[in-house]
């Protein structure tokens, strides 16, 4: 018994399986980095077939990335840009913490472009348990959060919309791998810190949530009215580091259902004109 004890305690051999296209990819390196919640996982085949992962602690799927590392006619994929846990399965087994080592599993279809669910696609499948390392991040906990319906919402992705032409007004989107958008729109010459009142008539120091419809493929914006604080607004050279809080009621629209946003926090950067 103190044996077998003994045996459960000691971590996991690594390994990595990777099939593409149907076909097995000889894996013979793979490194891991975990950034705050955030984890990479790199692997590349002999051939120089390779696949990354990103995703957060939680079990939210960030990108992942198909491409090679020795062939200029290799086509680049990746999961689907919106609701990605809809068209890709990916599954966070285990985190082992005191040894630093991560388990995964995935499968399904990386797309050409991202962002066109129409486009050439291949099927990908695999599990790995990898080692990673600890890097601090340039500019620490960076990211967005917030409670939907109950339910934690992790930010694993966003883009930035207007805001290149000075005065215009700019919103910061957050993704998650679920079907959900958060959007928050601010103007950098005249945001400040201080807390604001919006509605769906609210062009500026607001909070919209969307969702991705998979059958129109497009996003549904809800009628949101809520409550934005900005903590903080940090100008420097280039970046501007933009930190609050914000809740907010919104209502779908198609079917009158009404949604809740509560306990929503953020700390985002975006580039100064």
């Amino acid at each position: 018994k103190k044996i077998l004890k003994i045996m459960l305690r000691l971590p996991r051999k690594s390994f990595f399986n990777y099939v593409y296209k149907g076909e097995t990819v000889n894996i013979d390196n793979w490194t891991g980095q975990k950034v705050e919640n955030t984890l990479s996982i790199t692997a590349s085949g002999s051939d120089g077939n390779s696949i990354n992962l990103l995703f957060n602690t939680f079990g939210d799927q960030g990108k992942i990335s198909s491409y090679s590392t020795t062939d200029f006619d290799f086509p680049s994929s990746g999961n689907f840009a919106y609701f990605t846990s809809n068209f890709f399965t990916f599954e966070l087994v285990n985190i082992d913490e005191v040894n630093k080592k991560v388990e995964v599993q995935f499968s399904g279809k990386l797309y050409e472009d991202e962002y066109d669910i129409e486009s050439a696609s291949h099927e990908v499948e695999g599990s790995f348990i990898a080692s990673y390392v600890e890097t601090e991040p340039s500019i620490a906990n960076l990211g967005a959060y917030a409670q939907i319906d109950g339910e934690s919402w992790y930010e694993t992705g966003s883009f930035q919309t207007g805001g290149f032409v000075s005065g215009s007004d700019i919103t910061l989107h957050q993704l998650s791998d679920n079907e959900h958008l958060i959007s928050i729109t601010i103007n950098h010459e005249e945001t400040e810190e201080g807390t604001f009142i919006f509605n769906a008539d609210s062009s500026v120091n607001s909070v919209a949530l969307s969702r991705y419809d998979v059958i129109a493929h497009e996003f549904v914006s809800y009628e949101s009215s809520g409550t934005l604080v900005i903590t903080a607004k940090e100008v420097g050279p280039q970046l501007t580091l933009l930190k609050g809080k914000f809740s907010l009621t919104g209502i779908d629209n198609t079917d009158s259902t009404t949604t809740e946003v509560t306990d929503g926090t953020f700390s985002l950067v975006y580039a100064n004109y």
